[in-house]
């Protein structure tokens, strides 16, 4: 990622963030807001997402640009499918549903299918295996199987600095409940590490709350991560894949697997940190 950084002028103390941006940048306020809430702006090293936030004179703001906007696929890859789910390979950056330009819209289109309806969700810089039904009804005889731990959900991830073979489960409570997360250390160096890892449950951004717990979030994380990695500063997202799904389907009871290939800006990066 590249920055644009400028200093608050005296002129400008007591602004809303946005409204500097779009000043200084010679951006609309609507692009200088958005970048506020993809957590691409810092000031004074430190990130902000608030939109109330005012400036200070001599202020340092600086604004993470990605090089490359991401492209919006024109297919989405079905991993597998029968006449109530598929399991497709969520691109990074498409939000799961609740948008016009979501991946849930766009696999209606795709399948000219109108009852298409996502069984769950993953982030939306999160790439990798998610479950759709085909109608309400079969949405309904999925849901019991996500409140309990009848499907294994195995992620791929890579996380900053060293993480250590000792720590095979973590555990901690998010949102009043308790949650586990198993780890597999797949391999690792000072800077990063590749980790496979198992979550019995399903609570919200588990992992990535999890690993920031043990001080090594996930890469490219703007939530977590915080602004103390510059090489987490510099991906353009965070580097979580839901790399493989297994279930007992609920009506002919058949083991159901699926598993979404890496994509390429993980392989990527994982060659840029020499992990495999």
């Amino acid at each position: 990622m590249k920055r644009q950084s400028f200093q608050v002028k005296q002129k400008q103390e007591g602004m809303r963030l946005f409204a500097v941006i779009a000043e200084e940048l010679g951006i609309s306020k609507k692009q200088a807001q958005a970048a506020i809430d993809e957590k691409r702006v810092l000031v004074n090293g430190k990130r902000i997402w608030i939109r109330t936030h005012n400036v200070l004179e001599q202020d340092r703001v600086e604004i993470l640009i990605n090089e490359r906007a991401p492209s919006t696929p024109k297919h989405i890859q079905i991993l597998w499918q029968d006449d109530d789910f598929l399991i497709v390979n969520k691109p990074a950056y498409l939000l799961t549903n609740a948008a016009d330009d979501s991946l849930e819209v766009m696999l209606r289109k795709q399948e000219n299918n109108s009852k298409i309806v996502a069984v769950h969700r993953l982030d939306k810089e999160t790439s990798g295996c998610l479950i759709f039904a085909k109608s309400a009804q079969a949405k309904e005889l999925m849901i019991p199987m996500f409140r309990g731990k009848d499907i294994l959900k195995i992620y791929r991830a890579v996380a900053i600095g060293k993480f250590s073979e000792k720590w095979k489960e973590m555990h901690s409570d998010i949102d009043g409940y308790m949650s586990t997360t198993h780890v597999k250390l797949l391999d690792a160096n000072k800077h990063a590490s590749y980790l496979e890892l198992r979550i019995e449950t399903g609570r919200t951004h588990q992992i990535r709350r999890h690993l920031a717990d043990k001080r090594h979030p996930v890469l490219g994380d703007k939530k977590y991560a915080g602004t103390g990695s510059d090489l987490s500063m510099e991906q353009p997202r965070q580097m979580l894949h839901a790399y493989r799904l297994v279930f007992r389907h609920p009506k002919s009871e058949q083991t159901i697997r699926a598993t979404a290939p890496l994509p390429s800006d993980f392989t990527r990066c994982l060659a840029l940190l020499k992990l495999r």
